[in-house]
């Protein structure tokens, strides 16, 4: 079997949940993300459309950290300034991507502070421009390039993107639609129970066992009798993703 990286794991993994004809879009911070729809792009989902990033259909020759580095884009069909975003963005989108500084176990993000308050925190981060996305589009995925404690926690300190709030009742007062789908992590597959609305482990990635997932995480996780393993990357995956997409091995690092 051909060894891959755990970043490389999450992008397959995302990808293979994208769906033909879908519009959506990486995020910022979106080396993962964009590897995703590249390669759902490349393999089941040719009509995919990336839009609601200043930019619509980019054709980047590699993978960058940034989607807002022009490099990112390689060449794009369209291009817009952040009004225009803003503008239309309460449309929304069938899927977006977010990572944190915090997610907790009902998929709020946590994107300002930790520790300290808002205005006096111990660690600023770098909060969010736009976060319309994470309410009006049909699902987000959450995709985290670590997994511990620290960042897995019981309740964000802070709610920069809403995953589903306090459960089933205050997310149904919201009036918010879709909300997190997967969260996928170096270690394991999660999605959220549908009565809860609390985050449930679907798969550990090959050799990691249901109790270090659980215990990388700051709260408990919903856990079935029998946890299956993460199905590993097909050999065409990978070679698309690497020859295709990620052509400088940026996801191998």
């Amino acid at each position: 079997m051909t060894e891959y990286t755990s970043q490389e794991l999450q992008a397959i993994i995302l990808a293979r949940d994208l769906k033909d004809g879908e519009m959506g879009a990486a995020g910022a911070a979106a080396a993962i993300p964009m590897a995703a729809i590249l390669l759902a792009r490349q393999t089941h989902a040719p009509n995919l459309v990336i839009a609601g990033e200043m930019f619509v259909n980019p054709n980047p020759t590699q993978l960058w950290p940034s989607m807002l580095d022009d490099r990112a884009l390689g060449a794009c069909e369209a291009a817009e300034t952040f009004l225009e975003l803003f503008g239309h963005s309460h449309r929304g989108l069938d899927f977006f991507f977010h990572n944190g500084l915090q997610i907790d176990a009902r998929g709020n993000i946590n994107l300002h502070y930790v520790g300290g308050s808002l205005h006096a925190p111990k660690v600023r981060g770098p909060g969010a421009a736009n976060i319309s996305y994470a309410g009006t589009s049909k699902r987000f995925y959450i995709c985290p390039t670590a997994h511990s404690k620290r960042n897995f926690v019981e309740r964000v300190e802070f709610i920069t993107s809403p995953g589903y709030l306090d459960g089933p009742e205050s997310f149904a007062e919201s009036g918010l639609k879709g909300g997190p789908s997967l969260c996928v992590s170096p270690l394991a597959v999660m999605d959220f129970c549908p009565d809860t609305l609390r985050m449930r482990l679907k798969s550990a990635h090959e050799g990691v066992s249901v109790e270090e997932v659980q215990s990388n995480t700051g709260f408990k996780l919903i856990v079935s009798d029998e946890v299956p393993t993460t199905p590993a990357p097909s050999d065409n995956e990978l070679r698309l993703l690497r020859e295709k997409v990620d052509t400088k091995g940026y996801l191998r690092r």
